[in-house]
């Protein structure tokens, strides 16, 4: 099982098109963060404005970047057929799916809790913090994407174990980062652990009230309010469901894959 860890971390390390994909997409978050730095509220440009009423540009292309990820280290032999060679190698299955699958989850999982810091880095190079949210507490909950983020790449393993098409995954990747702005918007109110888009909605909404006010020399002057606090429930719920259906998908994956024939 170590071999195979190791041979499928000096693969990733060795795969250029995935270093610069990836490199592309650090660049894309950043871009992201300090062209939106006064999308939300022009008269206070301010990186806490922008996550307090923008936080799901953060996780959105992180999405496909986690199932580019996934698919690659998990769907990528099975057009070479490296995992026969390694079941013939002596190998067991389980050794098999646990290297691959738990080196893409983490690894993807990382990856993409990376990226879903960008935003808010490039932004505070060209922009104050402001007093809108507490940094802390940002902070925790962008630290906290990390659970849903490995909960999706469980999942999206044991889509590819059964499809056996990286491309296909990446498909499933890009759909998910593609209807992100609408769910945003549906799932507002929606308190739910146990779907990751909806624990990552919760992890970057922040509750609150605005108003503005009428100034003869100023002209409209708004004022806005948000709770950031991290509440015990959304640290418990994100922390337990996430590792709970993360474990239940990894054995679900592993219940179909000792039995594939592997063609």
């Amino acid at each position: 099982m170590k071999n195979i860890m190791k041979s499928i971390l000096y693969e990733v390390l060795h795969s250029k098109l995935l270093i610069r994909i990836y490199l592309l997409f650090i660049l894309v978050q950043a871009f992201i963060g300090i062209l939106n730095l006064d999308a939300f509220h022009p008269e206070q440009p301010t990186v806490s404005n922008m996550l307090a009423d923008g936080g799901y540009i953060v996780y959105e292309f992180p999405l496909f970047v986690l199932a580019l990820i996934v698919g690659t280290m998990v769907g990528e032999d099975y057009r070479d057929k490296v995992a026969n060679y390694e079941v013939m190698s002596g190998h067991s299955r389980k050794s098999i799916f646990l290297a691959r699958s738990l080196m893409a989850t983490f690894i993807a999982a990382f990856a993409c809790s990376v990226l879903a810091f960008i935003p808010m880095l490039a932004g505070s190079v060209f922009a104050d913090w402001g007093n809108t949210l507490v940094l802390k507490d940002v902070v925790i909950r962008y630290l906290l994407m990390f659970f849903p983020f490995l909960r999706l790449a469980a999942f999206l393993t044991v889509i590819t174990f059964i499809i056996k098409n990286n491309y296909l995954v990446m498909a499933v990747g890009f759909g998910m980062m593609f209807v992100n702005s609408m769910l945003s918007e549906m799932l507002k109110n929606n308190e739910n652990f146990f779907i990751s888009m909806f624990n990552l909605k919760l992890l970057t909404c922040f509750d609150g009230w605005n108003i503005y006010n009428v100034d003869p020399q100023s002209g409209v002057v708004y004022y806005n309010s948000f709770i950031s606090s991290v509440s015990p429930k959304l640290v418990i719920g994100t922390i337990a469901v996430s590792l709970l259906m993360t474990a239940f998908y990894l054995f679900m994956g592993y219940a179909l894959f000792r039995r594939d024939d592997l063609n």
